[in-house]
């Protein structure tokens, strides 16, 4: 199997995570770190009744109406009203397992809100090594890389995109790119867009009239990438590249290896440092509060994120600081912080920086506390976030619901891409930063 395509699974484990909640986003106006979901659930049935069915699909929407911050921040909720209705007549008889998972992600995905999904359980996906691009799904396969993918079988390109689109949640084009890349090769996205996945082998066509053979992912492979998951085991540090301090921020935890690396950082400001490199390339989010420690460790403060907080019962059970399990909270953002001219500070994002790590971006944006070098993030500016979890009783499907919506401090500013003031790719982000820092010592 290809490098590119180990990648491209390793990928979709992280989207996995990120999605299911592993990683909360925590505002500024709230640093909880919540309560997790437990792994320990049941396997879910191959069949649900219709009764069961009815119960989890009343459950998913009593769960979403409860706890969304959609239903009181003002949103028209006409459409989704309708996308209830679809829901509703969807999951009137029994079903699959597989079945009811397609309809209740189509019915999450409505929100079109990063925090807020399915955890999309997907078993087989065909071994094709794909990038997508510019519209098109480009292969690695073969001679070159200039050849796209027109259809899988008889299952064109455009066909599989559009349900993507439908069941995976995506907040701009850079997360739809993701979801592309990570769903294109998936057995149940592929059944769903009509192609006949019983078979052995696949046929994949190309622009130029060629074609080549697939197979499924084997287990063994499988099992390689499984393990391949090292999420816990990363780990924030620092390091000197000559004159430049650099932070590896791979997530945003407050905890006190975070703490002794602002000490260090703080120091070495004090010491005469001028030059910072942040790196939040592939950070999925966490607490914004270590974002925040690691600005003011440089002599700077934050803007401030509005947000309107909704309480629940659901919210007050797992956030242990919530007294009310009804009503909202609203706070006003403001553009307000403290700069340090004598700093110069490089933050690294791209695709995959998301949640709290993508508010350290707008904060740095916002406040104009340095540059973002690299790729847009996947994750809106402005965004709803800190998720509350369910799973649904018969089904056993895990799913997150955002409480809180989230105002970036530029108010007037409703772009759903943070594109980087140094644009460029990911692998190439880190040169360009420290080209740019040299560049402003002159």
């Amino acid at each position: 199997m290809s490098k590119k395509n180990r990648l491209s699974f390793i990928l979709i484990i992280a989207v996995l995570l990120i999605a299911g909640g592993i990683i909360i986003y925590s505002g500024s106006a709230g640093n909880n770190e919540g309560t997790h979901q437990s792994s320990d659930i049941e396997a879910h049935p191959d069949i649900l009744t219709a009764r069961e069915v009815e119960e989890d699909r009343n459950q998913a929407i009593a769960f979403i109406e409860s706890v969304h911050p959609f239903f009181v921040d003002g949103s028209d909720v006409s459409a989704y009203e309708s996308a209830k209705e679809k829901y509703i007549k969807a999951t009137k008889n029994k079903m699959s397992w597989i079945d009811f998972q397609i309809a209740t992600a189509e019915y999450f995905c409505f929100f079109r809100d990063g925090h807020t999904c399915i955890w999309w359980e997907e078993e087989d996906y065909l071994d094709i090594s794909h990038s997508y691009q510019d519209g098109r799904m480009y292969t690695q396969e073969g001679k070159g890389t200039k050849r796209y993918i027109t259809a899988i079988d008889d299952v064109n390109s455009e066909e599989i995109f559009a349900v993507i689109d439908k069941e995976i949640p995506a907040e701009n084009e850079m997360a739809r790119e993701i979801n592309y890349n990570n769903y294109f090769n998936a057995k149940s996205i592929l059944e769903l867009a009509g192609a006949d996945m019983s078979k052995d082998h696949y046929t994949v066509k190309l622009d130029d009239g060629s074609s080549f053979k697939c197979a499924y992912i084997s287990e063994e492979d499988k099992k390689e990438f499984e393990s391949s998951d090292n999420y816990e085991e990363l780990n924030n540090s620092w390091s000197m590249d000559g004159d430049i301090f650099v932070v590896h921020f791979a997530k945003c935890v407050y905890d006190d290896n975070l703490k002794d690396i602002a000490e260090e950082l703080k120091k070495a400001v004090e010491e005469g440092c001028t030059k910072v490199i942040i790196d939040v390339r592939d950070n999925p989010g966490g607490n914004s509060m270590a974002c925040e420690e690691l600005i003011k460790a440089m002599g700077m403060t934050v803007p401030v994120y509005g947000d309107i907080t909704r309480y629940s019962p659901e919210a007050k059970q797992q956030r242990d600081s919530y007294v009310r399990d009804s009503g909202t909270s609203r706070s006003d953002g403001s553009e307000e912080c403290i700069q340090n001219p004598d700093v110069s500070l490089a933050v690294l994002c791209n695709r995959y920086t998301f949640s709290s790590a993508t508010m350290l971006c707008v904060f740095v944006r916002d406040g104009k506390l340095g540059a973002l070098v690299g790729e847009p993030s996947s994750n809106m500016p402005n965004c709803y976030g800190d998720v509350i979890y369910t799973t649904l009783e018969n089904s056993q499907i895990q799913a997150n619901v955002s409480h809180r919506r989230f105002f970036r401090p530029d108010s007037d500013n409703n772009e759903r891409m943070l594109v980087p003031d140094i644009e460029t790719t990911s692998a190439e982000a880190y040169d360009a930063a420290v080209e740019f820092l040299g560049a402003k010592e002159k």
